[in-house]
């Protein structure tokens, strides 16, 4: 194997395995990599620090995101494969619920939904708190559609993960979403440099209103507790 493509393989497992440090970004890091020996090794020694010497990284104790249960329910469709490790920079909420069925809380009823029209987010949090994995993070997901970020960045797939609440327009999010939500938000932000947490109303004004019944102020209140 080429020193180039182990290089590559490194960054997206420490990536994939949520060992990749805040504050570096592991694309230009492998961009750069392959026109500097130094840089080149620092990729080597990264690795090396993150596996063997977690604190040297200056990662927090992730306590919570060591006892976050989160289901792989992984879907074929909505979302693009991406050979290098993503810049995710926004974190976007959104509300769904099955319409073709009577059980408007039916997840299988909301895939079949999702698989329909090609779409899906990252992640979706049932009614019971229940949290499952869709498309793995390092993938496109498609769930934003023509959007916009604050800062002008119109591809807000390429740089954000999607994160469902099963809820109605009529019906707000329960408790255990949110304590759902707000465990699983705590963990991408250690993991990425997150600089926007959004709802799709915020990204597509007047093209989307959900997160529907969704308390902002209680979420950033519950955010912010230890």
């Amino acid at each position: 194997m080429s020193q180039l493509r182990l290089h590559k393989r490194l960054l997206l497992s420490l990536v994939t395995l949520d060992l990749w440090p805040p504050g570096i970004h592991p694309g230009r890091l492998f961009y750069f990599s392959r026109r500097s020996k130094l840089v080149s090794d620092m990729i080597m020694f990264l690795a090396l620090s993150v596996i063997l010497l977690p604190g040297i990284s200056g990662r927090p104790n992730k306590v919570d995101c060591e006892q976050l249960h989160v289901a792989n329910h992984l879907v074929a469709w909505g979302h693009k494969t991406t050979n290098v490790p993503r810049h995710v920079e926004a974190i976007i909420i959104h509300s769904s619920y099955n319409v073709l069925t009577p059980d408007s809380f039916s997840i299988d009823g909301i895939l079949n939904e999702y698989r329909g029209i090609n779409v899906s987010p990252h992640y979706i949090i049932d009614r019971k708190g229940t949290i499952y994995r869709l498309v793995i993070d390092n993938d496109v997901a498609y769930h934003a559609g023509r959007s916009s970020l604050p800062d002008g960045t119109t591809n807000v797939n390429a740089v954000s993960i999607g994160i469902e609440l099963i809820n109605t327009p009529a019906t707000p999010p329960d408790s255990l979403q949110y304590a759902s939500l707000v465990r699983l938000v705590k963990c991408l932000r250690e993991r990425y440099p997150v600089k926007f947490i959004l709802g799709h109303s915020d990204i597509a004004p007047g093209r989307k209103s959900d997160p529907w019944k969704f308390n902002w102020n209680e979420f950033r209140k519950m955010l912010n507790v230890d």
